[in-house]
């Protein structure tokens, strides 16, 4: 990629923002302010405030091929744990597989009948099934995605998780009566930000008891994680969709060896290991922050309100409220059984 007088600038201006906007979710402690979608959000806004024209449209900017690959790394070494994963029970897993594959078919079948693009499909697919932001993140290089495919990806994504988790799962909690740890399950499961999981967990007052809070969180947070091994499939499975043939991409090795190396960390030293991660969490998020804001400095805002756009809620939507009843469903099966 070559680098001129204006990539540099638009590097500084990412740096310096997604930075700032990092920090001050940090300090406002508030789970919900998810810094890359705020940090792609305010790079919308500058872009549309300074009328920024001629820019690439790809996502593979400068900051992007910089921090993108880096993210991927600490993100893999914070958070595949392959000895946390199998302390969850099997049929929680199962259960889980089939949700991420109930959010891909619905997803995928909508795009292809509402003849969306297919990056933002796959992104959209990608981002609701497994974790939001960082799930996009990590697949639009791997599906060659455009700054527009993503702005309109993970906003979309973002907007169904909000109505999800402040009207669609409290009236559902409420409606069927279920109890604050089957409440903390669905959250996990169907919530694409671990902001948001936090945030569901904690703010529910109106539900029968059976756990405390903080035991809630960790069952919650154990069952987030172990979506995130749906990437290891994703990735792939819309890599090889975009390119017409088996491909993996490069970064998918490192990604996986990262997480080895940080689960052999996990069984030799637990403390160490734990210490280790309060570092290189802040890490891969500041590293995609400054990503995200420059992929917000390349978007165009009116494409957020194309065809495109619509089109994307729809299938974010649509998989949300599939992927709610498959939960259900799945763990009427489980007590049944």
């Amino acid at each position: 990629m070559k680098i001129d007088r204006e990539s540099l600038i638009e590097l500084i201006i990412a740096v310096l923002t997604g930075t700032i906007v990092y920090i001050i979710t940090v300090l406002i402690k508030y789970p919900v302010a998810d810094p890359l979608l705020l940090s792609m959000i305010t790079g919308i806004t500058i872009r549309t405030v300074t009328g920024k024209k001629n820019t690439s449209r790809s996502s593979s900017n400068l900051p992007s091929l910089i921090f993108i690959p880096a993210g991927i790394v600490f993100y893999a070494a914070r958070n595949l744990n392959f000895i946390k994963f199998a302390k969850v029970e099997i049929s929680m897993i199962i259960l889980l597989l089939v949700i991420i594959l109930v959010y891909f078919t619905v997803i995928l079948i909508l795009g292809k009948l509402l003849n969306q693009k297919k990056q933002i499909t796959y992104l959209t697919a990608t981002g609701s099934a497994i974790c939001g932001a960082s799930a996009i993140t990590i697949t639009s290089p791997a599906v060659e995605a455009e700054a527009d495919d993503v702005s309109i990806s993970l906003l979309s994504v973002a907007l169904a998780a909000f109505v999800g988790l402040f009207v669609i799962l409290p009236f559902l909690g409420i409606l069927f009566d279920v109890n604050n740890t089957v409440y903390s399950l669905l959250s996990a499961s169907v919530l694409q930000f671990t902001g948001f999981v936090r945030a569901a967990v904690t703010t529910i007052p109106y539900l029968k008891r059976d756990m405390d809070v903080k035991d809630l969180l960790s069952l919650a947070m154990s069952v987030k994680a172990v979506k995130y091994l749906g990437l290891l499939i994703a990735i792939p499975l819309f890599a090889s969709m975009t390119k017409r043939k088996f491909y993996i991409p490069w970064f998918l090795w490192a990604f996986l060896f990262s997480g080895i190396i940080s689960t052999w960390f996990y069984s030799v030293n637990k403390i160490f290991h734990e210490n280790m991660m309060n570092v290189i969490e802040p890490v891969y998020n500041i590293s995609w922050s400054i990503a995200m804001t420059s992929i917000g400095l390349n978007a165009d805002i009116s494409k957020l309100l194309s065809n495109n756009g619509t089109k994307a809620l729809i299938m974010a939507f649509a998989g949300f409220i599939a992927a709610t009843g498959t939960f259900f469903i799945g763990l009427y099966i489980i007590h049944l059984f």
